[in-house]
């Protein structure tokens, strides 16, 4: 593998995650490389653009959860890959961020990149609280533009929990179609409690919190 060309373009997505009662954190997640030497990857992120005062190797990933980040404070992010030479490839594309604080119990967060254009609507899922393993919950969501759109669910940690879909193209509209059953991504049920749906184009998110019961 070698560093010119190895990859001239890489897809980063930034998403901010801040579940109930923990702040300052932020997930950083990118499209894979398909080199076959790939070896992993490294997340630079600093307070001003293009001057990365933190570097951290994440190995072979495709997202990385950044955690005590200074509440209120804009951070610049980019990502590299490196093979098993050693070689790395150029930055991906940079995007930028204000660290939120701590999201509510009652709060849906709403975070976009500045000079986003407003993608996501109103966001919400049915019914809340859902019981499974009786019933699945639809999660819906209306798109203001067309968009390609990720919807993962998390646990109250910020830890994934499945993806539901990735990067899917849907046309501008409300959007009723996307169901969670409450299994991992390992196909098993999850416990009871709270838990977090991160609906996600490449420019903005919506968080609306599902509660599971038995």
């Amino acid at each position: 593998m070698k560093k010119k060309g190895f990859l001239k373009y890489m897809n980063l997505t930034l998403i901010l995650f801040v579940p109930l009662l923990m702040a300052g954190n932020a997930t950083v997640s990118w499209d894979p490389n398909s080199e076959p030497d790939l070896a992993g990857y490294k997340i630079y992120y600093g307070k001003s653009p293009g001057n990365y005062q933190s570097q951290i190797y994440v190995g072979n990933v495709t997202w990385h959860r950044l955690t005590g980040m200074e509440e209120g404070q804009q951070y610049y992010f980019a990502v590299t890959a490196l093979d098993f030479s050693g070689n790395e490839s150029n930055f991906s594309v940079e995007v930028e961020i204000v660290i939120s604080e701590s999201v509510s119990e009652d709060e849906e967060s709403d975070t976009e990149t500045n000079n986003a254009l407003t993608l996501i609507g109103q966001a919400y899922n049915y019914p809340n609280p859902f019981k499974v393993p009786i019933e699945e919950t639809v999660i819906r969501f209306e798109l203001q533009n067309s968009a390609e759109v990720t919807i993962e669910i998390m646990d109250s940690n910020a830890d994934f929990v499945t993806r539901l879909i990735d990067n899917e193209f849907r046309p501008a509209g409300e959007h009723t179609g996307d169901t969670w059953d409450g299994r991992n991504s390992n196909g098993r049920l999850v416990a009871n409690g709270v838990y977090f749906c991160n609906i996600r184009t490449n420019r903005q998110q919506k968080i609306i919190k599902i509660a599971v019961t038995r």
